[in-house]
């Protein structure tokens, strides 16, 4: 939960990645934002989502694919991923500007220790922790690539800020989502209260004592497996 930065698109020109790069590097050096450098080879299986209504449509929203107009799909797998991974803020997530040989920014997660991947294409940031300043810079950086080296660069700011450059919306958009969560703090609470009052009863007594609910801002949510892979066999390693 919390307001995100989505993001895809592809080099027009992929000899100008080290260009881009370079240029990247000194956007973080100026923001003083953490990178880490990636150069890999990904070799083995990967596995993708294909969403049909995209293979008809390119222009379609792929943000949101129905389960029922997409499957997973595995093949062999031997591509470089380069780039960088950016840490705008430590309340942020990190930034991928990390592209496979065709020029696609992509990110490939290693699924286990024997070299399966999930392909990830429809990249993205959560910033809602981090601030209207850190969220805005990214925004910010993002119009940057577009408009110098990815003309088909596509964002989706859950904020609104990089469509519209109106920082008192996004800032509402991340008031709104702090103000619901201290409302569901404040739910869970009295809902806390509510049990214990129950459990003092002398009419019923429990030896289990209930879990205390809690809403922790900024946690980062670990990644999963998602849902279609849980029970498969063996996947990726780094190489």
């Amino acid at each position: 939960m919390g307001v995100t930065i989505h993001y895809n698109g592809k080099l027009n020109d992929r000899a100008r990645l080290a260009e881009l790069l370079d240029a990247a590097r000194l956007y973080c050096a100026e923001q003083r934002w953490a990178y880490r450098e990636v150069d890999e080879r990904i070799i083995g299986r990967v596995e993708r989502t294909v969403d049909f209504n995209a293979a008809e449509d390119p222009t379609a929203d792929t943000r949101l694919v129905e389960r029922d107009e997409a499957e997973t799909q595995a093949a062999p797998i031997d591509d470089f991923l380069q780039g960088i991974l950016i840490f705008p803020h430590p309340k942020a997530e990190p930034l991928a500007l990390t592209f496979n040989q065709a020029g696609e920014l992509a990110y490939y997660m290693p699924l286990d220790d024997l070299g399966t991947y999930w392909e990830i294409k429809s990249l993205f940031t959560k910033t809602q922790f981090a601030g209207l300043e850190t969220h805005s810079a990214v925004c910010e950086f993002l119009h940057f690539l577009q408009d110098q080296y990815m003309p088909d660069l596509h964002v989706y700011d859950e904020a609104n800020y990089f469509e519209s450059g109106d920082a008192a919306r996004a800032a509402q958009s991340l008031d709104t989502l702090d103000t619901a969560m201290d409302e569901l703090q404040t739910a869970l609470e009295d809902w806390d209260d509510g049990e214990a009052a129950m459990d003092e009863s002398p009419a019923e007594t429990s030896d289990v004592s209930p879990k205390k609910g809690k809403v922790e801002r900024g946690k980062k949510i670990a990644r999963r497996e998602p849902q279609w892979k849980r029970g498969h066999g063996a996947s990726a390693g780094k190489n």
